[in-house]
């Protein structure tokens, strides 16, 4: 079980991105709004729509007046939210300066493959590309198609990103055919932490938000909303790192992070935060810690 503290992504740390913040047009102060209008508040890079007629009520600061649909396209990957993506035809690539990390993942993404790229003191110290392919190769001939596992993961780990400072990260997702369309859920990027191996018998599932309902008459009436993910695992872990991991794991109480019960399955990587955990100091030099997790919607 390892998990990634993701950074939060400012705007000093986003040097560029393939994604122009031309969703609408930018809020004015001077400019007289009819309802139904829609802008970005450059500030918060969110999008807003008129709820009544103004002039000069900033977007963020009246809930009666704006309603806030999201992130901008172009910051959409970057919030904490696994429901809001980012989408450009072909191919999308943003640079960041991340300044030292060891860990990048690409949650709920649409795409064929990535590349990661790090750069440090103008040198190229880290690249590689994967395939969101399940045979983690394109599917590009008829050999492929015939031979590798059909089949697209939703997620990419990079786990073994070198530690520099000063670095700037590339990070390219591309389609194989330009013309459709890319989505990226969340990009994450940061600092692993350890905490042992995940035993067998890992539980998973979701948790449904979805309305049900039967009226008088017997007639089912069903309202599709989101979903989050859930993981119930036990993980074995060295006795003297007990303190370490409790530690940690307290220091991120009601913090989302991306955790990641076997790398193996891409069921058991949930980004959320811990429910509940508890260690058992079992053994003399093994002990176990029981963790309850509840990924974002």
């Amino acid at each position: 079980m390892k998990l990634i503290r993701p950074l939060t992504i400012s705007d000093a740390m986003l040097v560029s991105s393939s994604i122009a913040e031309t969703d609408h047009p930018a809020w004015n102060a001077g400019t007289a709004y009819g309802t139904g209008n829609r802008v970005i508040l450059a500030a918060t890079h969110r999008r807003y729509e008129a709820l009544a007629a103004s002039t000069g009520v900033n977007p963020a600061s009246d809930p009666t007046k704006w309603l806030d649909l999201g992130p901008t396209n172009r910051w959409a990957m970057f919030d904490d939210r696994v429901g809001t993506v980012a989408t450009r035809t072909g191919s999308l690539s943003v640079v960041l300066a991340t300044g030292p990390i060891d860990a990048l993942a690409l949650i709920d993404t649409d795409a064929e493959s990535a590349t990661v790229t790090l750069t440090a003191g103008g040198i190229t110290r880290y690249t590689r590309t994967q395939s969101f392919n399940l045979g983690g190769k394109a599917i590009d001939n008829w050999f492929s198609w015939f031979f590798e596992t059909i089949g697209r993961r939703s997620s990419l780990l990079f786990l073994d990103v070198p530690v520099y400072d000063g670095s700037e990260v590339t990070v390219t997702m591309t389609r194989d055919d330009p013309g459709d369309t890319l989505a990226c859920g969340t990009l994450i990027a940061g600092r692993q932490f350890a905490i042992g191996e995940t035993e067998h018998g890992a539980d998973i599932g979701i948790i449904d938000y979805s309305r049900k309902e039967t009226d008088q008459f017997g007639v089912n009436s069903v309202v599709q909303r989101a979903f989050a993910k859930r993981m119930t695992a036990r993980v074995v872990m060295q006795t003297d790192a007990v303190d370490d991991v409790l530690r940690n794991l307290a220091a991120l109480r009601a913090t989302p992070v991306l955790w990641i019960g076997s790398e193996t399955f891409e069921s058991l990587t949930v980004f959320g935060f811990y429910k509940e955990f508890s260690i058992d100091l079992a053994y003399p030099t093994v002990s176990y810690c029981s963790l309850t997790i509840e990924g974002l919607t």
